[in-house]
């Protein structure tokens, strides 16, 4: 064998072997960032209110039903925010920062008004988000979506609706980018995959039906289970937070996004408010 041959072979057995261990790398450095499922004993909680000041900045629409009236009823209305008493309910309060600790909670969030989907995440060490279609509605108007996890969508009306979903590129912005399109016929079913390669950059998804144009939904994308949902009094609270410094995200459709930096002790207890103005 030359010597020409023998050092070409060596440098790319070098390569080979560096490139090897550049993947290994990678692959334990992004195994770093997965969430890990933990005993939590001396976690802190932060509770807090969301509040709105301003004029509100979308009214309810109303939408002519057109397409299964006899199931949706002849008209909808699409409330896209709520606010009672100056306080907003279904802001997405999310701690970020958080790579172990408590498990996925188990929970189960109906839309108001006509509509009777729903949205059930059976929890655990991953967030398993079940879609129920029920009268014209997935769900409340906002929830919560976690990426490379699959998503059920079951469809419980006497009517085929066409579900079409969505990334939102951003934060702040409203760039939409298409992820599924599928007809679900009448106690029809379909699982739908949402991979982090398809989602990056992305701040949350977005539900709706081709058929019925009332149909929005909107779900904020966490990594962890230390979120929250406001509720009609805007209150909101997460408990078995581990100590450490953090970032909490206070996240809607309509309202946009805020941020506080806090620092959580052990068995601690913390008060944050958020004010939309508009």
């Amino acid at each position: 064998m030359s010597k020409t041959l023998s050092r070409r072979r060596y440098h790319m057995w070098h390569r080979t072997c560096a490139m090897s261990w550049v993947f290994m790398f990678l692959g334990f450095a992004g195994a770093g960032f997965a969430y890990n499922v933990v005993d939590v004993t001396n976690g802190a909680t932060i509770k807090g209110k969301v509040a709105f000041t301003g004029t509100l900045p979308h009214a309810p629409r109303r939408f002519e039903v057109r397409n299964g009236p006899e199931v949706c009823g002849p008209e909808r209305m699409l409330t896209k925010l709520e606010v009672r008493d100056g306080k907003v309910k279904g802001v997405v309060i999310a701690l970020e920062g958080v790579d172990r600790g408590k498990p996925f909670a188990s929970h189960h969030e109906t839309a108001t008004g006509q509509g009777r989907g729903a949205f059930h995440y059976a929890g655990g060490d991953e967030l398993n988000l079940n879609v129920r279609l029920e009268k014209c509605s997935f769900g409340p108007f906002t929830g919560v979506i976690r990426a490379d996890e699959s998503v059920q969508f079951v469809n419980h009306d006497s009517i085929k609706h066409t579900l079409h979903t969505y990334s939102l590129k951003g934060r702040q912005a409203k760039i939409l980018r298409t992820l599924h399109t599928q007809s679900l016929r009448s106690q029809g079913q379909t699982e739908k995959d949402f991979p982090a390669e398809k989602l990056r950059r992305a701040s949350a998804v977005v539900l709706t039906c081709d058929r019925h144009d009332f149909m929005e939904n909107w779900l904020y994308m966490v990594k962890n289970p230390y979120y929250a949902i406001s509720d009609e009094s805007g209150n909101f609270e997460i408990g078995q937070i581990p100590p450490g410094d953090y970032k909490l995200v206070a996240w809607h459709p309509i309202l946009g996004m805020q941020e506080h930096r806090v620092t959580v002790t052990s068995h601690g207890g913390l008060s944050v408010d958020f004010d939309f103005v508009k």
